[in-house]
């Protein structure tokens, strides 16, 4: 038997869920904006996350080898509040936001509003990313996916994972949601739909069966849909703000029987971090197994 979770998640059945995930609603914003007859304006946002592509290689935890050993767990954390711009007053700029806050689904806030993770901390088997990769949307991306899929689920938690993320998230700066519920959207993509957090249930299987992941040939690049809508002349409050298409192999492992490789994409949306310098990580979405 083998575990892999995940087919498209359906833009219908999750739309509640996704929490207007940007992909979609930035692309029908915009598209609805530009097929107005207006005129595309780059600005200066549209360079800042210009399409690149990272072949990423995995993170050590000693030095040898010149490798750089890992941050130190973090179990508080500052008070810290990300960066935020006020993008100037133009038409495309009211357009699109306009178009973000309709869309909001009540029963999204009433998902959020119910509900409760654990509470942001890094342990041993979920480490602190490197500050140094926390600097670059692109490291962050590769670290980030790394440390999530890179599971040995016999001596780790389901619990710890999404404390680990917790302590990664950043706040969903689209649509007017409140503050008190911006943090809780990376949890939520993580926990409800296609996505690589297996059920507490399924956790327990694959602990008891010792079971591991390993992610690798991560790729990493700009959604294209996100270049557009900054080459339009949209600006994100947060000057931190890509979104990134994931691509590699996670391979499963169990005693006894033969690894299984399947390739698999998701679309990761990065802003400034909730409770750090640098990137953090607001929505997994778009979770594909093939």
């Amino acid at each position: 038997m083998r575990y892999f979770r995940g087919v498209r998640r359906s833009r219908v059945a999750g739309a509640a869920l996704v929490i207007m995930i940007d992909v979609v609603l930035i692309v029908v914003a915009v598209t609805t904006y530009l097929g107005g007859g207006a005129t595309s304006t780059a600005t200066s946002t549209s360079a800042r996350h210009a399409p690149s592509r990272v072949a990423p290689t995995k993170h050590q935890d000693a030095t040898e080898n010149g490798a750089t050993k890992r941050t130190p767990l973090r179990s508080e954390s500052p008070i810290y509040h990300p960066l935020r711009v006020v993008p100037p007053e133009t038409a495309v700029e009211r357009s699109v936001n306009q178009d973000l806050i309709a869309n909001f689904s009540g029963a999204a806030l009433s998902l959020l509003e119910r509900s409760r993770f654990p509470k942001p901390v890094t342990s041993p088997p979920f480490h602190a990313i490197d500050a140094v990769d926390s600097t670059s949307a692109s490291l962050y991306a590769v670290a980030f996916t790394q440390e999530l899929l890179d599971l040995n689920f016999g001596t780790s938690s389901r619990n710890q994972l999404l404390a680990w993320a917790n302590d990664n998230n950043a706040p969903y700066s689209l649509g007017g949601l409140p503050v008190s519920l911006s943090t809780k959207v990376l949890c939520i993509s993580l926990t409800t739909g296609p996505s690589p957090v297996p059920s507490v249930m399924e956790w327990e299987w694959l602990a008891t069966s010792d079971s591991s992941w390993r992610v690798s040939g991560l790729v990493v690049s700009v959604n294209p849909t996100w270049t557009q809508a900054l080459s339009a002349g949209w600006e994100p409050v947060d000057p931190l703000m890509v979104i990134y298409d994931v691509s590699g192999d996670l391979t499963f492992s169990r005693p006894g029987h033969p690894p299984v490789v399947e390739s698999i994409g998701f679309a990761l949306t990065l802003g400034g971090a909730s409770l750090h310098p640098g990137y953090g990580a607001v929505a997994l979405d778009d979770w594909t197994v093939n």
